[in-house]
């Protein structure tokens, strides 16, 4: 036991330091498709494999026949494969090299962006993944190019002092009578396709207005707030050090690890099952419900719409 001990604490500071001196790289990591057979191997998934590894489920395990994903760190990845071989669970390599991936998903910006240079396509890309600065921007161009339409809204400030922007929206008619929409994306920062999702239905919606019947009908009918990025601070940082990051990037004294999973800081039912008390933890739940500032000024701004009704 105690030599384990040992070799997580110096996993865990050669990660620290990682993070301190540069980019975060996922060379030679793997994601493990595992498919547990029943009731046990899903409880062997469940309880004895994170207190085996770090364990980073993209998708967790829940039910017999229902596959789960595991990000696996290269050090984990003989005895893991061990592990699952012994308890006779069935896995196969779904990522082959993890960091492969994500310079994959750089190249195709490139591309896209050498593309707009030589006149080939001067619109918004939505084919690929955009910064936080991109987006911001991009929002300022709907509200340039939509102004009866369109009212970028600040929502808050985040705990590294970015500005927190929802994009308002509402067609026909007094808006103050209509029910209000509220959707929002990226409260995991490294769940990419969740900001890219509320872009693309943002712009889709309003270059469909006074075009198609029915989306003209849907956004006359309704006030929309859609918030492309809500935990800003953490997907800028996906960009700049650590892609597989998910947290905020608050940081609380004498705590070694950083950032609160904002999907678990919510007021209702914290602290409750789904959670973690370990501050080093991907789903770390925070000192108290509404810890995070980002959380706590999307709730008190969707409060303050009086025509949001949840």
């Amino acid at each position: 036991l105690f030599p384990n001990m040992i070799k997580s604490l110096v996993l865990l500071l050669l990660s620290l330091a990682a993070i301190s001196f540069g980019r975060v790289t996922y060379e030679k990591h793997q994601v493990l498709r595992i498919t547990p057979a029943d009731d046990v191997s899903v409880s062997i998934l469940r309880t004895e494999l994170p207190v085996a590894f770090k364990v980073d489920w993209w998708r967790e395990p829940s039910y017999p026949g229902i596959y789960a994903d595991v990000l696996v760190d290269p050090h984990d990845l003989q005895r893991m494969k061990e592990m699952l071989e012994n308890a006779e669970i069935e896995y196969e390599v779904f990522v082959e090299d993890v960091q492969a991936l994500i310079d994959e998903s750089k190249t195709s910006r490139t591309t896209s962006a050498k593309a707009g240079a030589d006149g080939e396509g001067s619109s918004f890309d939505y084919s690929v993944y955009h910064s936080l600065e991109e987006i911001e921007d991009w929002m300022k161009t709907l509200e340039a190019d939509y102004p009866d339409l369109v009212e970028l809204v600040e929502v808050g400030k985040s705990f590294e002092g970015r500005t927190i922007t929802a994009v308002k929206f509402s067609g026909k008619g007094n808006s103050t009578k209509k029910n209000g929409l509220w959707l929002d994306g990226g409260i995991h920062a490294r769940e990419w396709i969740s900001p890219a999702v509320n872009v693309y239905m943002l712009g889709k919606l309003l270059q469909d207005y006074g075009v198609d019947e029915e989306t003209t009908d849907l956004i006359d009918s309704v006030e929309w707030f859609i918030l492309p990025v809500f935990n800003v601070d953490g997907y800028e940082y996906t960009w700049s050090g650590d892609r597989m990051w998910r947290k905020t990037r608050s940081t609380y004294s004498s705590k070694i690890c950083v950032g609160v999973d904002p999907n678990r800081n919510w007021d209702e039912h914290w602290g409750e099952a789904g959670t973690s008390t370990n501050p080093c933890a991907d789903d770390y739940q925070g000192p108290s419900a509404f810890s995070e500032i980002e959380v706590k000024s999307v709730a008190d701004f969707i409060k303050s719409q009086k025509n949001l009704k949840g």
